[in-house]
């Protein structure tokens, strides 16, 4: 018997874990990956964990120890989870529309607290229970021991396999039947006839497996370690979203042939090879590899080095858009800023475009030791583009601006919509020469090509540095914070 709660409070373990995962990943879509969201879940999970093991002290003390009492918490942790397996979509979604701090969690609360509660509950009983039988040192001793066994099982199991291979609601219904099977194991132990009750609650939830129904524009929703993927069809084009369920805030897409006309921030891209020779270029975020289309496209004689962190967007990349390696381009799966660091190879262009999903940048891309790793990847003369979500007050350009001053001799920016393009150069130059060079190469590019060249032409601006802006380091980057604001005032 004493097997079988060390088993218990090993499944209590690897449950709180694995929901505790879980809970990134699900709220990402709604809610961003910011370190808000992770402080607010993780500091729900400890509160519920806190108020768990003073419920189950309580509950030890004031009520017959015994394994009725687990059951009947194991019980209550799998009717919340077959609950939430029903209706965390909705949950979401209601609470999609508050701000990202209280918006998560309230969400986190819903989805979660109850089961956390009463799984943290389980292990002051075992303790209670065991320690009738044998010291109370060693059954503390082996409590904890095996609870945190389990977590560190679910953190792996979760975090390495189940959401990259099996995605999030089979992740969460994998919790719920591991609930089941607790639950199924007492009731046999103690009536085995009552256990046909764990199986008719089983054959109901199966039917919260059914595939969510996505909206009629969606033709893909996926998951990998990295990102929750989606595929959206917008009439003109197929527009790719990391962890966001806003298609306006994609990260790329596949402009369908002959049906747009408009320009677009990934044009201004192919601006920067007018500007400088470039012979070798690296596109650090390659996405759906839109821009690697049109540099393909508008200069064939270019060698491209695609760095691309998710092996399933660049799966996409390849079967959805077209996109292949070949003579002159090579991909990589790899992240931006080690690749960088482990490179050797020099460059004459960089194009940076980097997103973790919706308009989060990862703050160490945003730094000056990262700025600096990218210029020691360029050749005397060349170049950095990079693409800035900047919106509103745009109170998250002046630093970024200021930090690529404080490494590079010239930046120039070219605004666009609600995003700015920044071209920075690592041998002093001007605008009079900048719009000289693109002036010089403009006669007889495409049409779509001119448009960009016009467009750049017109609105280039010269960044001025200002000594009283911040410059962004590893030591002190809240990129997260100004993101937030930023999307506060916009109420996003």
């Amino acid at each position: 018997m004493n097997k079988l709660f060390i088993f218990i409070v090993f499944i209590a373990g690897y449950l709180v874990m694995s929901l505790e995962l879980l809970g990134f990943r699900i709220l990402a879509p709604h809610f961003g990956n910011s370190i808000y969201v992770w402080g607010s879940l993780i500091g729900l999970v400890l509160a519920a964990l806190a108020g768990g093991y003073y419920f189950g002290g309580w509950l030890a003390d004031n009520k017959r120890a015994d394994i009725g009492l687990i059951l009947k918490l194991y019980g209550t942790a799998a009717l919340f989870l077959l609950f939430d397996l029903f209706s965390y979509q909705a949950i979401l979604k209601c609470l999609g529309e508050k701000s990202i701090i209280l918006g998560s969690f309230l969400a986190a609360a819903a989805i979660f607290l109850t089961p956390m509660v009463v799984l943290a509950a389980v292990s002051p009983i075992v303790i209670k229970i065991l320690s009738e039988q044998e010291k109370t040192g060693r059954s503390a001793g082996l409590v904890y021991a095996w609870g945190t066994i389990g977590s560190i099982l679910g953190t792996f199991l979760t975090a390495f396999i189940l959401i990259p291979f099996l995605g999030s609601r089979l992740t969460f219904y994998i919790c719920f039947f591991l609930a089941l099977v607790i639950i199924a194991i007492i009731f046999i132990l103690r009536d085995w006839k009552k256990s046909f009750f764990a199986v008719l609650v089983l054959l109901i939830s199966l039917f919260s497996l059914v595939s969510e129904k996505l909206p009629a524009n969606v033709i893909l929703q996926t998951e990998s370690a990295y990102n929750q993927i989606r595929l959206v069809d917008k009439g003109k084009f197929i527009a790719l979203t990391l962890n966001s369920q806003q298609s306006e805030l994609s990260q790329s897409g596949y402009v369908k042939e002959g049906t747009l006309i408009d320009l677009s921030l990934i044009d201004l891209f192919n601006v920067g090879l007018l500007v400088a020779p470039v012979k070798d270029l690296l596109v650090l975020g390659m996405s759906g590899g839109a821009s690697v289309r049109q540099f393909q496209e508008f200069f064939p004689s270019v060698n491209i080095d695609a760095v691309e962190i998710d092996p399933k967007i660049i799966a996409i990349a390849r079967d959805r858009f077209g996109v292949e390696e070949g003579k002159n381009l090579k991909i990589f799966e790899a992240d931006a800023r080690p690749f960088l660091a482990a490179s050797d190879k020099k460059y004459d262009m960089i194009e940076i475009d980097l997103f973790q999903g919706s308009p989060y940048i990862p703050f160490y891309v945003l730094t000056q030791e990262f700025f600096q790793s990218a210029a020691s990847r360029l050749n005397e003369k060349g170049l950095i583009m990079m693409n800035i979500y900047a919106p509103g007050k745009k109170d998250i350009l002046a630093p970024i601006l200021a930090t690529m001053g404080s490494v590079f001799a010239s930046v120039f920016t070219i605004p666009i919509n609600d995003n700015q393009v920044v071209l920075a150069t690592r041998s002093e130059t001007n605008l009079g020469q900048i719009k000289e060079q693109i002036q010089k190469y403009q006669t007889g590019v495409s049409p779509k090509l001119k448009l960009a060249t016009d467009y750049a032409l017109t609105f280039l601006e010269e960044y001025k540095s200002n000594k009283k802006t911040p410059i962004f380091t590893d030591d002190w980057a809240p990129v997260e914070l100004l993101t937030y604001r930023m999307l506060k005032g916009l109420k996003l």
